[in-house]
């Protein structure tokens, strides 16, 4: 007999997968990665405002570096932002292949069950079943013969849901899946050109630093621009009197037992340095201490930070108010970690050790001062 209207089990099975409805789960974004984002967008809004009061400015030596410092920072912090979002959107590309490859297992399992069940159908027809169900009706097991039909149709229906469902969330997942691959290729591009732009913009610096110490001009110019830095960090210190903290502890009872604020060698001491080409005598109220590039600095004593930003000529600085006339002041850093009015306690963590306003290469420029005047640090911290 011709059997007319009814598709065979393949194109019922071809068919539910088009029924899709419902998508797949999205992937949660870590808080802290999206913290740490934003905090990043933040850093790019101040690094554009300061190069474009940077670039009102008069030129000069420490100008042109403060200028290569903050493009260099916001090339640092842009490229840390694409990395954040590529791996982000590597987290998302592995959780859709994941997902896509539960989805496909779980409709393997279903698919011999769904396909017999499809046969049986095709084969024997709703009334067959409706005959088998309403046959004992006769009997006192007819009640129950409802109740397996009703099982069976329940059972098919929530089998049959399942697929749909299964085979909808399969397609949003390979949807999503193309769209992060893309998103994956484009940001890797971006990635890569910021990555260069660091780099063109670091061999600049050095390049300029190159000419710095190589002319005898420039060099003069540039240590005369360094000694009006100097004394405009005088009258910054100056200007901090009238709101100095006193504090529980006088850090004078401490001299000779304060911890250094960085690892690394004194590459020069308190006093005067003569320049070994040009014989250039200038003052030198602090230390420096050759720390590698990214290493932690820390505050000598308790105090309160009276400045945490960047300094015509010393670069990203944090100066710390310590109580009774003694300040603290901590320059050239790539990164600060703490913030103007921020309570600190002896040993926490300021910042990192770059490069930024240095005439030379990374290195910590350590100063103490005593009543708004130089002091030797080496006395005031721990013989190593």
């Amino acid at each position: 007999m011709r059997r007319t209207g009814r598709k065979t089990p393949r194109a019922i099975l071809v068919a539910l997968i088009f029924f899709a409805a419902g998508p797949g789960p999205l992937v949660k974004a870590d808080p802290a990665s999206t913290e740490r984002l934003e905090s990043l967008q933040d850093e790019m809004k101040r690094l554009q405002g300061e190069m474009a009061g940077l670039a009102s400015r008069e030129r000069s030596v420490l100008g042109d570096v403060a200028r290569m410092d903050a493009e260099i920072a916001l090339r640092r912090t842009e490229l840390e932002a694409v990395s954040l979002r590529l791996e982000d959107t590597e987290t998302r590309l592995a959780a859709s292949e994941r997902a896509i490859a539960n989805v496909a297992a779980g409709q393997a399992r279903r698919a011999p069950q769904l396909a017999a069940r499809l046969r049986e159908i095709y084969k024997r027809g709703p009334a067959m079943l409706l005959a088998r169900a309403i046959a004992p009706l006769e009997s006192t097991e007819g009640l129950d013969g409802f109740r397996y039909a009703t099982y069976l149709s329940h059972r098919d229906a929530s089998q049959l849901a399942a697929w749909r469902a299964a085979a909808a969330e399969l397609t949003v997942e390979r949807t999503r899946l193309t769209g992060e691959r893309e998103k994956l290729a484009t940001l890797q591009t971006v990635a890569s050109r910021k990555e260069a732009e660091l780099t063109a913009g670091r061999a600049s610096r050095a390049s300029l630093l190159t000419r710095i110490r190589g002319d005898r001009a420039q060099h003069e110019q540039a240590f005369g621009e360094l000694e009006e830095a100097a004394r405009n960090l005088g009258r910054l210190v100056e200007s901090f009197e009238g709101a100095t903290s006193r504090v529980g502890l006088d850090v004078r009872k401490f001299r000779g037992l304060l911890d250094w604020p960085a690892e690394g060698v004194v590459s020069a001491k308190f006093g005067r340095v003569v320049h070994p080409r040009f014989k250039t005598e200038v003052p030198h109220p602090g230390l420096d201490i050759d720390a590698p590039e990214g290493k932690p600095f820390r505050t000598i004593f308790d105090g309160r930070v009276a400045y945490a930003a960047p300094l015509n000529g010393y670069g990203l600085t944090v100066v710390v108010d310590h109580g009774n006339g003694v300040v603290s002041i901590y320059a050239h850093a790539a990164v600060l970690l703490v913030e103007t009015g921020e309570n600190v306690i002896r040993g926490q963590e300021l910042g990192r050790v770059g490069e930024s306003g240095s005439l030379r290469g990374p290195y910590l420029y350590f100063e103490l001062r005593d009543a708004g005047r130089p002091v030797d640090p080496s006395s005031w911290l721990r013989r190593r």
